[in-house]
């Protein structure tokens, strides 16, 4: 009998012996990956881990400008229930986050629809859309408190070219609440605007045909299509604009800075607050580092919050 030669395909001796290679290869470049990721971590390690532990040690403590820290155990915990100016700062948070949310994403909404238009200047209108986006916040907030201030501010002259009377902004809780709120939609409106509408690209064009033939105006398909699916993109911007309003403090710094101000109280915020405290009243750190705390544990529990809402009303397909 003659020997049946069996012909292995070329290449097959070596594919069998790669797997030690490739494990090798895997390795090498495992190390190479984390040597890279190396900087980034240590900088994750010592400013955001490390502060924040510190942050913690420090709320059980008396520190002043100078001096060693003095531990004082629950103290501060204890202050913060009778600290009024706590509970003003954190009324005035939560006031501001309930109306500048709901606004920010029908504002975003709108313009973000109406960017599905073809219409004249449309790439005019995309433009000026986006240019908060890349406007210095500190030069528009400043441009807004020329237009509100009270004697010589374009608003208060249309007010009264119309017949009314000047209104002083910055007198009242009601006015810088306006005030704030006008100024904090047009600083976050862009970016939700261009998430909402590259989120209304990929919803598909049969279901808009579908309705169409079924009978759905526009108003229908926009609340029975649009919203349903936008969903995704709708609580992505709802969770952003709700953690970045409830930390708010840039545009209540330069309307109403301290000490040059009776009004600040208007619009103190959370962080405005701690601010006051950690680098105005040095003595108060231990204190400061409690109250940035507080935050800390509202933003979370507002977070899980909306997390366990989107499973109720936010849709991700068949998948979902």
């Amino acid at each position: 009998m003659t020997k049946a030669t069996v012909l292995r395909p070329e290449g097959v001796e070596s594919s069998v012996r790669r797997p030690a290679g490739r494990r090798t290869l895997g390795r090498r470049d495992a190390r190479t990956g984390f040597l890279f990721l190396l900087p980034l971590l240590a900088g994750l390690l010592v400013f955001r881990l490390y502060g924040f532990g510190y942050n913690v040690w420090l709320s059980f403590t008396k520190a002043g400008a100078f001096g060693p820290a003095k531990y004082t155990g629950l103290d501060n915990y204890r202050r913060l229930a009778s600290d009024s100016q706590l509970e003003v700062a954190l009324i005035n948070t939560f006031k501001f986050c309930a109306i500048v949310v709901p606004a920010v994403v029908v504002v975003s909404l709108l313009c973000a629809t109406l960017m599905q238009y073809r219409i004249r200047g449309a790439s005019v209108f995309r433009a000026v859309v986006f240019l908060p986006a890349v406007t210095l916040p500190t030069a528009a907030i400043m441009l807004f408190g020329w237009l509100f201030q009270t004697r010589y501010g374009l608003i208060n002259a249309a007010v009264q070219k119309l017949g009314g009377s000047p209104v002083s902004w910055f007198g009242s809780s009601s006015g810088v609440t306006v005030v704030v709120t006008v100024i904090v939609v047009f600083l976050s409106f862009s970016v939700p605007t261009i998430i909402l509408y590259a989120g209304m690209q990929d919803i598909p064009c049969d279901v808009y045909e579908a309705a169409t033939l079924d009978g759905a105006g526009p108003v229908r398909r926009f609340f029975s299509i649009t919203v349903p699916l936008l969903s995704p993109s709708l609580f992505f911007v709802i969770l952003t604009t709700t953690i970045s309003t409830l930390k708010l403090f840039d545009v209540v710094y330069i309307l109403l800075p301290p000490g040059q101000s009776v009004s600040v109280n208007y619009g103190l915020t959370a962080v405005y607050y701690y601010y006051q405290l950690a680098f105005l009243n040095m003595g108060d750190r231990g204190y400061a580092s409690a109250v940035s705390l507080v935050l800390f544990v509202l933003i979370l529990a507002v977070s899980v919050v909306l997390f366990r809402l989107q499973r109720r009303f936010v849709h991700y397909g068949e998948d979902g």
